[in-house]
């Protein structure tokens, strides 16, 4: 660690010992360099197009420019975890920052592309697509016309209100001749097969039977000037089509921008009648490489057009295909983005549907960068997998700079994250603490463990810490490169309120932060002074431990708990009982007695607790403190069993 970080992150992790039974594994932090990854964000969906989970990194097949790329890692994301809930909410030794987890989706309205009569029905499905979201998804109402406004909420109905304001903004286009866009479209690009099938329709004669400009002044009956003014016209139209496209495109560029610095992936539900894009004049490579950089997906719902509309008195000579080229402009979108197009009839609630199942979870794929990879410019990528009837949504571009992520730049990004007010919850992370006591009078010493949810294949995460007391003050802070997503660390320090920050940022860029306020004390009753309880996984008698968090797959527990006597006198004997109980019962499922053991006036007491039978489920270890044949306390530690 560089020495400027090391005075910005205080030492706080050497090695530091809980009186003699507990040593927390800390030396300085170290940070070792890595092959630098590239993530790619791909959602699979099963032939029911519901999304697809159990796969791992070796189902995966992805190419980068036509060259095969390993897959390092594949880490399934999914929103609707059950631990999410009332266990993660409520508890009290341990916090979290996945019960603030959720989706992160804009419902973009192309207002230009939007008819004002037709888009009502369309923008009140839309509203009815909240109703699908879960309570936890943050939500933004936009129009492209005015990104500006974008506000983030969980407020779904004030959304609702916002869509019911938004109208569309097209207009038809009212022209001389009955064009269709697509002929149009091909005339301005130098059709004379298509122009010559519409001067015919249109102007009554051959295009061949008009003679040139030259000639046609020596004409009596004067020139006719049909032929010219459709050219025209269809030029007119196909521009007013493109222009559009291009400022539709450029609001969603700078609404992609925009959503770069906010954690996380992000889908764009684009509400659209179609646009024209044609490859050859519009290159979407640049949007989708920002839409990869910033996680932008784009799920477009084409709006169906009415062949015939009361304000037109002719029928557009080539409607069905006008509809399929708006939406293949929006299929080319959507596909250079991690998404798909679907079509939306009137106020059917179908197409939403489709796109909440698909956004159940997703894939967040880890390859290694090559040294052509980081060349500044946009490269392709191509994933699928070897099963039949899956559907691989990934987005094709993706564009790196030119220098690789330094140890100063991941550094500075940690400081940075532990700063921030906003939450970062795309990395779960987790910390509990707990409180001993120290052989320095009035002093207590605070145990930290801390986890975070590391990718497989990809297990490296950098962890920092913030301690802050009720004055503001850091009273320790540090950082550490934990090799399996977990650790623990200890400080002295007065008894009073304090602020845990903790961040952890892995190797996939995935970043986490929780806040955790609690309280340094002891518990004081019966003349004693007991400690908080610590669960850990079963090791040597002399093995340091390694405090959980609150989940174990260990079927070994050692429970540890400390006493001494009031004003800091020798405890007195007691004897300690260590039991394991559902939350539902009282009964034990495991019980153990243990004799405090005094060394340097401190009583501690440890059993070893086999979990060996014990269904899979949420439990407490209860430590009651037994003197002259009585209970005198009790401290309790909750966790989850899940076993291997």
């Amino acid at each position: 660690m560089t020495s400027k970080t090391s005075r910005r992150l205080a030492a706080a992790t050497a090695v530091l010992g809980l009186a003699s039974e507990i040593a927390i594994g800390a030396q300085q932090p170290v940070f070792r360099s890595r092959v630098d990854l590239v993530t790619v964000d791909a959602t699979v969906t099963g032939p029911d197009g519901r999304a697809v989970n159990g796969l791992d990194a070796s189902d995966f097949r992805l190419h980068v420019d036509g060259q095969t790329r390993r897959v390092v890692s594949a880490q399934y994301v999914e929103f609707d975890r059950p631990e999410s809930g009332s266990a993660l909410r409520d508890a009290q030794h341990f916090t979290s920052n996945e019960i603030d987890d959720g989706r992160l989706i804009i419902i973009a309205v192309d207002q230009a592309h939007i008819r004002q009569l037709e888009g009502r029905s369309a923008l009140r499905a839309a509203a009815g697509f909240l109703d699908l979201l879960d309570p936890r998804d943050r939500v933004a109402v936009t129009s492209l016309t005015r990104t500006t406004d974008l506000v983030f909420t969980r407020d779904h109905a004030a959304l609702k209100a916002r869509l019911e304001r938004l109208t569309g903004q097209g207009d038809p286009v009212f022209l001389q001749f009955n064009l269709g866009l697509l002929e149009a479209t091909e005339i301005a690009d130098g059709s004379r097969t298509r122009l010559a099938d519409a001067v015919l329709r249109e102007c009554g004669r051959s295009l061949t039977d008009y003679v040139s400009v030259a000639r046609a002044s020596d004409d009596a009956v004067g020139r006719d000037a049909c032929p010219e003014q459709l050219e025209q016209e269809a030029r007119a139209l196909s521009q007013h089509a493109r222009t559009q496209a291009r400022i539709s495109l450029a609001a969603l560029e700078g609404l992609i921008i925009g959503l770069r610095d906010v954690e996380g992936p992000k889908a764009v539900i684009l509400l659209s009648e179609g646009m024209v894009i044609d490859p050859r004049l519009l290159d979407l490579a640049d949007l989708a490489a920002k839409a990869h950089e910033a996680r932008v997906s784009i799920h477009a719902l084409h709006l169906d057009v009415p062949l015939f509309e009361a304000a037109q008195q002719r029928v557009s000579p080539t409607a069905l295909r006008d509809v399929d080229l708006r939406g293949d402009g929006l299929s080319r979108l959507a596909g250079a983005s991690r998404g798909a197009v679907y079509r939306l009839v009137g106020g059917d609630p179908g197409p939403f549907r489709r796109i909440a199942t698909e956004l159940a979870g997703y894939y967040l794929l880890a390859f290694e960068a090559g040294d052509r990879d980081r060349d500044g410019a946009a490269h392709r990528i191509s994933v699928d997998v070897a099963r039949r009837g899956h559907l691989v949504r990934a987005r094709s571009v993706f564009r790196l700079p030119r220098a690789a992520a330094t140890l100063a730049s991941r550094e500075e990004a940690l400081i940075a994250l532990l700063r921030r007010i906003r939450p970062a919850v795309e990395l779960p992370v987790r910390v509990a603490t707990s409180t001993h006591l120290d052989a320095v009078a009035g002093r207590l010493r605070v145990v930290v463990s801390m986890e975070a949810d590391s990718a497989p294949g990809a297990a490296e995460v950098l962890m920092g810490y913030v301690l802050i007391d009720a004055n503001g003050v850091i009273a320790a802070s540090g950082a550490h490169q934990a090799s399996e997503g977990r650790h623990a660390f200890s400080a002295v320090v007065p008894e009073g309120r304090y602020t845990l920050r903790v961040a952890g940022i892995d190797a996939l860029r995935r970043t986490g932060l929780v806040e955790r306020p609690f309280v340094a004390a002891t518990t004081n009753t019966a003349g004693l002074r007991i400690s908080s309880l610590i669960l850990a996984p079963a090791g040597a008698a002399n093995a340091a431990l390694r405090p959980i968090v609150y989940r174990t797959s260990e079927s070994q527990l050692t429970a540890y708990v400390e006493i001494v006597g009031a004003e800091g006198a020798a405890p007195p004997a007691v004897q300690v009982r260590f039991e394991v109980v559902a939350e539902s019962t009282e009964t034990p499922l495991v019980a153990r007695v243990a004799h405090a053991v005094r060394a340097d006036g401190l009583g501690t007491a440890r059993a070893e607790l086999s979990l060996a039978g014990v269904a899979p489920g949420s439990y407490q270890v209860r430590a009651l403190l037994v003197k002259d044949g009585q209970t005198v306390a009790e401290v309790v530690r909750p966790f989850a069993y899940s076993p291997r």
